[in-house]
């Protein structure tokens, strides 16, 4: 196997944690959003309501005056008559008078209109601007046909009004001031939905907590909360309690079983033992012993890890944390699993020859090392190789979760049949073995200890396998245990 394809692939992976929007973030955009709408729909109905009824009210003025003067116009002896002075304003309306050629007969001529020689239609309303200039008006038109004279318009126009100039005035200042409404409406949004939410976040705070930490005496204990919020609160605990009592009684049932297994078990190999050194037995008999003692033998190594996990899950499990010479724990392990080794002529190596030193206990980290090295044995090939390998590190990317600057990181690398990627993140778990059909001699507890030893020195654990390669196991722990 080329272990430094695998340690080059750790290397190079890449973490893409794709976050998705939190609703907080969705409801500050509906709310902005549904902000906006509104506002903007009402200001276009107020305005198109008050646009449409200055319209009307400056079409019925200028409708009843230009039909005024048109009663009240005649052609007699050749001339127009006209009853009052047309240049005179009435109301701020003006009224001209023009031929059918549209040239300007009587009335006002002082405002130049762009329509002056484009006439609009005749009693219908239309808004013009004054040339050279940016005001604008309001234009009604009346065609008349005086005998004797022919075709004439009348014509009256009134300027835009202060209200209307004011509502253009109010729109223009809204475009100006409207990204200031959104960026008010978002963050008033984001004030009000996080403080909304902060009872839903020391729910998730506490609820990972407990899944991260495997502590189930944790409860959310809210106190303040709207109605719906305390409710699910209130059930996540409910949850919680029915969680810890169903895993209190499992823990108690497999401490109890173990216990309850210990004394006939002891029984069964004092009792083999002492039949294969004392009895004369036939040759069919004693191997049979030999097989009962074998298993009991198993069996006891089950109980005992059994209990080990009862008093884990009970947190009655306590190191004896001691500074140790890690270089002699290993040195000890590959004596111990030397002439298991020996039997599949696997080699052993480890070449570290500096004293390393850290906070650990003794037992269990032994029990990690053998574990660990026994698997690699175990699942080895013929003629293979086991390489340890221990280093003191300063500080390491992506290991940022150990208590110390200072740590010390442990390699155990084989070139065994390797782990498939669909196993890979189940060996954690309990009584959980590759081999399906478990025709191993390994009851699956191993690793499940190993990981909850490791973390429980406040270090961290992972593995690399690949399918006929091999498997490294990698683990750090902290110089010192605070």
């Amino acid at each position: 196997m080329n272990n430094n394809n695998i340690i080059s692939k750790r290397n190079k992976k890449i973490n893409y944690n794709k976050k998705r929007i939190s609703i907080k973030t969705k409801i500050t955009l509906w709310y902005t959003s549904m902000i906006v709408i509104i506002v903007l729909c009402f200001l276009g109905a107020m305005f198109y309501i008050g646009s449409i009824a200055v319209k009307n009210s400056v079409y019925k003025r200028l409708k009843t005056t230009v039909e005024k003067i048109n009663r009240n116009i005649e052609f007699k002896d050749g001339e127009l008559m006209i009853e009052n002075n047309l240049s005179v304003i009435t109301d701020d309306i003006f009224i001209s008078i023009y031929d059918k050629n549209l040239d300007f007969i009587y009335g006002n001529t002082n405002i130049d209109l762009e329509v002056s020689k484009n006439p609009t239609e005749s009693n219908k309303l239309k808004i013009v601007k004054q040339a050279n200039s940016n005001s604008k008006w309001y234009v009604y038109d009346i065609r008349k046909n005086l005998d004797g004279h022919g075709e004439i318009l009348i014509r009256g126009i009134t300027p835009f009004s202060s209200l209307e100039k004011n509502i253009e005035l109010i729109i223009l200042i809204f475009i100006v001031i409207f990204p200031f409404l959104i960026i008010v409406s978002i963050l008033s949004g984001k004030f009000i939905t996080k403080k909304s939410f902060s009872p839903i976040e020391q729910i998730v705070k506490t609820v990972n907590k407990i899944s991260k930490g495997d502590d189930l005496s944790q409860r959310i204990n809210l106190q303040n909360g709207e109605r719906e919020i305390y409710d699910l609160a209130e059930t996540f605990d409910q949850m919680f309690n029915r969680l810890q009592e169903a895993f209190d009684r499992e823990a108690q049932f497999t401490s109890d079983v173990a216990h309850e297994l210990r004394t006939p078990l002891s029984a069964i190999r004092m009792q083999s033992e002492y039949s294969l050194k004392y009895v004369n037995l036939n040759e069919e008999t004693e191997n049979i012993l030999k097989n009962i003692l074998e298993k009991s033998k198993k069996m006891s190594i089950l109980i005992s890890e059994l209990l080990m996990l009862a008093r884990m899950d009970k947190k009655n499990q306590r190191l004896n944390i001691k500074n140790e010479n890690l270089n002699e724990i290993i040195q000890l392990v590959i004596e111990i699993e030397n002439n298991y080794a020996k039997e599949k002529n696997i080699k052993i190596i480890y070449n570290e020859k500096n004293d390393i030193f850290a906070d650990v206990d003794k037992d269990m980290l032994t029990r990690v090392f053998i574990n660990i090295v026994s698997n690699a044995i175990t699942y080895g090939n013929e003629n293979g190789t086991i390489k340890i390998t221990l280093n003191k590190i300063e500080n390491e990317s992506g290991n940022t979760d150990l208590q110390n600057s200072n740590k010390i990181k442990c390699e155990i690398i084989d070139d065994g049949i390797g782990i498939s990627s669909e196993h890979i993140n189940k060996i954690w778990n309990r009584f959980y073995q590759v081999d399906s059909s478990r025709s191993s001699d390994n009851s699956g507890l191993g690793l499940s200890i190993v990981k909850w030893i490791i973390e429980e020195h406040k270090g961290a654990i992972m593995v690399e396998s690949e399918l006929g390669k091999g498997t490294i196991f990698t683990f750090y722990l902290p110089e010192k245990i605070l």
